[in-house]
């Protein structure tokens, strides 16, 4: 199947851009990379440095992704964020604050449990001090400027919640607070991996003190592996067309190359198309976020800081001349890449609703058979 819409396509005016410094843009767009991987692909210490330049148009780093196995248990992917492994990173992030770029850690993501241990069993939920004490210290020794959730495990929506109000209590207004659902999960109802509507959860988390009365300043958006499209303008449209979100708070979550993620990595010429076509419909897009740094660009034979500074001069170069002639175009989008198509195809044909086999084979790390049970489906004799 194939989603047809319309977009805008401008004609920029010739010459050279002047991008505008690091400080005008913090409050507008967001151009954001993830960092889970702390080598380069020779396998050398990776320097986050190049990301100060004004060149790169980076506003905020996450660092991913912090689990919270057991009370004082933490670790940054494999190991103690304070271990000495981390040193030369904890002084690149100082060295990226002081030129103005916010660092964010995320927490969570594929490995699942944190929020489990951090919310309980009841319902609603109830913080475990035992769990998040040794968090929230965590953040502060480090002087992290915010955190970033992105919960990949089912919890009740209170969990989402509670967590919330609680580092909004712990570190005050000037703390950001972001979280990365997955694409169709920014629909009312839409499936994801969270176990929870985050059109809800966004309409109960609000707070008096913070800009535009919400707890979550923005959503980094998982438009991958499935969950949405990055190909064209189609899919962020239609989730900000529901009605239900600002242009400004929904980010534009993209595989910076085709080995981090299922499927659904688009070229950049691709994507900077699909940023110039959002910013035409949405002047006050929210930006992008790429995952993950240490490879990004690999697929378009350019380097990590290159792809970044590309995907930044698209998203922050100056805006359509009033000018410029507006040509509507015709725009197609084709069916989300599913990350296992084979398997995918076989649970549509037994009878599944494609974001419904979507959800079953990512939570399932692809198994079919599982994927199919989840389901209730009958695949057949000859089929698993």
């Amino acid at each position: 199947m194939r989603v047809v819409g319309f977009s805008l396509i401008a004609a920029f005016a010739t010459g050279a851009l002047a991008r505008p410094a690091l400080v005008e843009r913090a409050g507008t767009q967001k151009l954001v990379t993830y960092v889970q991987t702390f080598h380069t692909t020779d396998n050398q210490p990776l320097s986050l440095l190049p990301l100060r330049d004004d060149d790169s148009g980076v506003t905020h780093v996450n660092l991913a992704a912090l689990h919270v196995n057991g009370p004082g248990q933490i670790t940054l992917n494999d190991n103690n964020p304070n271990s000495t492994f981390y040193d030369q990173v904890w002084e690149d992030v100082e060295q990226l604050q002081s030129s103005g770029i916010k660092v964010l850690i995320m927490i969570g993501g594929a490995a699942q449990g944190s929020y489990q241990r951090l919310c309980g069993s009841s319902t609603p939920a109830v913080i475990d001090e035992s769990m998040y004490g040794p968090l929230r210290d965590t953040l502060r020794y480090h002087n992290i400027d915010g955190v970033d959730l992105d919960i990949e495990e089912t919890v009740d929506i209170s969990c989402a919640h509670v967590l919330l109000n609680r580092f909004d209590q712990d570190f005050g207004s000037n703390f950001l607070l972001t979280m990365a659902p997955v694409a169709s999960n920014l629909i009312p109802g839409g499936p994801g991996l969270s176990g929870f509507d985050y059109v809800q959860l966004d309409s109960q988390a609000t707070s008096p003190t913070r800009p535009n009365g919400k707890l979550v300043s923005w959503y980094n958006g998982q438009f991958y592996n499935g969950w949405g499209d990055a190909s064209s303008a189609v899919n962020y449209d239609s989730i900000i067309s529901s009605g239900n979100w600002a242009s400004s708070r929904i980010v534009l979550g993209v595989l910076d190359n085709s080995n981090d993620g299922g499927s659904g990595f688009v070229s950049l010429p691709t994507l900077e198309q699909t940023i110039t076509n959002i910013k035409t419909l949405h002047g006050d897009f929210g930006g992008v976020v790429s995952w993950e740094y240490w490879d990004a660009g690999g697929r378009d034979n350019v380097s990590n800081y290159d792809w970044i500074k590309n995907v930044g001069d698209a998203l922050f170069r100056n805006q359509i001349d009033n000018k410029a002639t507006l040509i509507p175009v015709l725009e197609t989008a084709d069916t989300p890449q599913a990350p296992w198509p084979v398997s995918q195809d076989v649970l549509v044909a037994a009878g599944a609703e494609w974001m419904q086999a979507v959800w079953a084979l990512n939570t399932t790390s692809g198994n079919l058979d599982l994927a199919a049970k989840k389901l209730h489906l009958d695949l057949g004799e000859g089929v698993l």
